[in-house]
């Protein structure tokens, strides 16, 4: 027999290569993985699903398409937008998203007029366009005029992804020799949040080249409200107290419309409500996050792990299930840490390395089973077995030798030549004609014949369930200095080399009074390791009891049978005398009564032998109908003796199986013995009453009763009791054995319940039919 760990140490040892492997192969993806059109499409769809409202003090103040309808043709006359800005007197900050480059040549007032609009403010915002995203380009802020009453400058211009999404912004950019910051961050240092924004910008997110903007939601979330409703003072100013006003284009083909992950791609949001955006941001210091490539790759790594560790102790079946579980998990577990901790990480590294995994680790396992299936298939056709072998699978072409399916066919062949062995063995051990239990290395028992089950039954103690440990067995069955040499024989067995022949034999009684003799022999496996141990009970109680009742007859021979004989001759030899001395009758009659002795003596002993021997013949008979029979019988005789017989009527229909003859007999004996030695105008009580399972008798006499000595042995045979010699009620002492013998072979007990000097009650306990 092969030891047991030798089929998981080969997958154990590729498993943990493999393992080192995937997870590192999936670190690796992790690290250098995150910037996928995948990747960016998961992330467009989380930040959907994670909106929050937008806050109640940022308004934007749209240029629409009504406004161009009723002022006319962009670009407006700068004294309009002074015209707005007294409207929007009451704002916390003005922030004019609108391009101030170069002077208005038409009007020459006008930059002034709204120089002077924009100084009378005092919190107005004027953006700064830089030539591109790259650090070492120069700013382009609005005319020096403007520039001058302007509260603070601000860039707005905005990166793309490759994909064309705006998803990303940075808050400061160094614009020649001077680091500027963004418009969201001037409004806040305009509208009176200058530390707020100072200490936003010395941030992480602050410094970083490019954060994850945080939209809140779909384009038209914020306040909006149309200029012209502004400028022609529909809305009153006190609307805007303490709230941050944007002011930009909004009307088709003027805006600057980008695509974002809250947009559709075909619409986008205009860029001043992405400036709103950030500023919401800039406020709730909200900043989101790529995680760094050592994040990303320990968060791809970790599930793999995990997953491979499953599927190394366990089933395919529950590894399939935790691959399709860790698959369904990653991406809400992306959302969720996008959702508390602000950093995103990049799914897709870790989807494809978890896709790639089960299926790698199926073909590994594959491989690895078939390949110990193939050598043990080889060991088990070079070892011998007695049994002739089905017809071996034969491959059909060279490929076939080495497919999985020609494989199966070779395993199941196996498994059919095992399935025969053991079956083999098993018959082979069942029928043994004696009880045979097999024991493992750690003494717990693993099988049992149909002899044992039947030993068992005979003793009516439960069959032993497999698992339990021979102690358990052997004190349940044999008393407790009885059942520690068998132990101690088992002990030995361990130590037995293999094929030495080694076996003890213990001759011992069971507590149910059966004998019988155990044998123990090891049992070793293939390679010579000790397996288990084999106990063998051969149950010679029936030899014994012959042993017993030679020694009890030659014993009645020698002495019971010969005194009354001896005393007869004795009595024939005085007869003379007794003729002389006119007592012929007397003679007569003690001659007599010891001939009756002898030959109920005689009749007692041959009734006990055919109980003990007989084959019953098991009928369905009604107690409570054989009980009245017999108190009729012996009604006369306790008659004579003004005896009454009471009787429980009204007596339930009690069914059994069983001999008829013989429980008449049984119970005639009792009756006959209560009859007997009780004294006369006594009464007998006889009752009948279901017990379980079982019917219980009941025969109370108001005797002499019995001593606690006496009630212990009143079952042997030739006992003879100290009140029966005392009445001289002429017994062999073989009645109430005759009872108990009836009893057993019935399945049931007699019993005897006495007190000296109150009487006695015998009971008889036969099993319901």
């Amino acid at each position: 027999m092969a030891s047991p760990s030798a089929p998981v140490q080969p997958l154990s040892r590729s498993g943990l290569l493999l393992t080192i492997m995937l997870t590192a192969l999936a670190a690796l993806l992790g690290a250098f993985g995150g910037a996928s059109r995948v990747d960016q499409a998961l992330y467009d769809q989380t930040l959907n699903l994670l909106s929050r409202p937008a806050q109640h003090d940022i308004v934007l103040v749209t240029i629409d398409d009504e406004g161009l309808r009723k002022l006319g043709r962009w670009p407006w006359k700068r004294q309009t937008h002074a015209a707005l800005l007294k409207q929007l007197r009451e704002a916390r900050a003005v922030g004019l998203d609108l391009i101030f480059s170069e002077p208005d040549l038409t009007d020459p007032a006008a930059d002034a007029t709204l120089a002077q609009a924009i100084k009378e403010h005092g919190r107005v915002v004027l953006p700064l366009i830089l030539d591109n995203l790259d650090d070492t380009q120069l700013a382009q802020p609005p005319i020096a005029p403007l520039a001058r009453a302007a509260a603070a400058l601000g860039f707005i211009n905005i990166p793309v992804d490759g994909d064309g999404v705006v998803r990303r912004g940075a808050w400061q950019r160094t614009a020649g020799d001077s680091t500027v910051q963004h418009f969201a961050l001037a409004l806040m240092r305009a509208g009176g949040q200058a530390g707020q924004a100072q200490q936003f910008a010395q941030s992480d997110a602050g410094r970083s080249q490019a954060t994850l903007i945080p939209f809140r939601g779909p384009p038209g979330h914020v306040t909006m409200v149309p200029y012209t409703e502004v400028l022609e003072g529909r809305i009153d100013p006190a609307f805007f107290r303490g709230k941050y006003v944007v002011v930009g284009s909004w009307a088709t083909g003027l805006s600057d419309s980008f695509p974002t992950p809250m947009s559709h791609r075909a619409n986008g949001m205009a860029g001043m409500e992405i400036l709103a955006n950030m500023l919401q941001a800039a406020r709730d210091d909200d900043s989101l996050r790529t995680a760094t490539a050592w994040e990303n790759a320990l968060a791809t790594a970790l599930p793999v792990l995990l997953l491979c560790l499953i599927m190394r102790r366990g089933s395919p079946r529950l590894a399939l299930t935790w691959n399709v579980l860790l698959l369904v998990l990653i991406v809400p577990g992306s959302a969720l840490m996008l959702r508390l901790a602000d950093i995103w990480f990049a799914p897709s590294a870790a989807l494809i390395s978890l896709m790639v995994c089960y299926p790698l680790w199926s073909w590994r396992s594959q491989e690895t089973m078939l390949r110990y299936m193939d050598e043990e298939l080889v060991r088990l056709r070079q070892e011998h077995t007695p049994l002739q072998e089905p017809s071996q699978p034969s491959p059909r072409s060279l490929l076939d030798n080495h497919s999985v399916e020609y494989r199966l066919a070779r395993f199941r062949h196996a498994m059919a030549l095992l399935r025969d062995l053991r079956q083999f063995l098993t018959d082979g051990l069942d029928g043994l004609p004696d009880a045979s239990l097999v024991f493992d290395q750690m003494q717990g028992l693993q099988f049992g014949n149909r002899a044992a089950l039947q030993f068992f039954s005979q003793l009516k103690l439960p069959a032993p369930p497999t698992g339990q440990a021979a102690s358990a067995v052997l004190q349940a069955l044999l008393p407790q200095d009885a059942s520690a040499p068998v132990l101690a024989a088992m002990q030995e067995a361990a130590s037995q080399p293999p094929r030495s022949g080694w076996s003890s034999d213990i001759e011992t009684r069971t507590r149910h009074g059966h004998d019988v003799i155990i044998k123990c022999a090891p049992i070793h496996a293939g390679d010579g390791a000790f397996a288990g141990t084999i106990l063998t009970f051969s149950d010679i109680s029936d030899i014994r009891q012959a042993e017993r009742q030679r020694e009890e007859t030659l014993r009645f021979i020698s002495h019971d049978m010969r005194a009354p004989q001896n005393a007869i001759l004795a009595l024939v030899s005085m007869q003379d005398e007794a003729a002389r001395a006119n007592q012929e009758n007397d003679t007569l009659r003690r001659i007599a009564q010891l001939s009756r002795r002898t030959l109920h003596l005689v009749d007692g002993f041959v009734q006990l032998t055919r109980a003990e021997s007989m084959k019953i013949q098991m009928l369905d008979l009604d107690l409570a109908d054989l009980l009245r029979e017999v108190c009729d019988d012996f009604w006369a005789p306790a008659q004579t003796r003004d005896i009454v017989l009471d009787v429980g009527e009204p007596l339930p229909v009690a069914f059994i199986q069983g001999d008829q003859a013989l429980l008449r007999r049984a119970i005639a004996n009792l009756l006959d013995n209560a009859i007997k030695y009780s004294p006369q105008h006594s009464r007998i009580r006889i009752n009948l009453q279901a017990d379980g399972e079982s019917w219980l008798m009941s025969i109370c006499d108001q005797g002499p009763g019995l001593s606690a000595e006496d009630a212990a042995r009143v079952f042997q045979p030739f006992s003879r009791m100290a009140s029966a010699m005392a009445a001289d009620a002429g017994g062999a002492g073989l009645g109430l054995a005759f009872v108990r013998t009836v009893a057993e072979r019935h399945h049931g007990q007699a019993q005897v319940r006495s007190t000296l000097g109150e009487g006695s009650c015998f009971e008889l306990q036969l099993p319901r039919a």
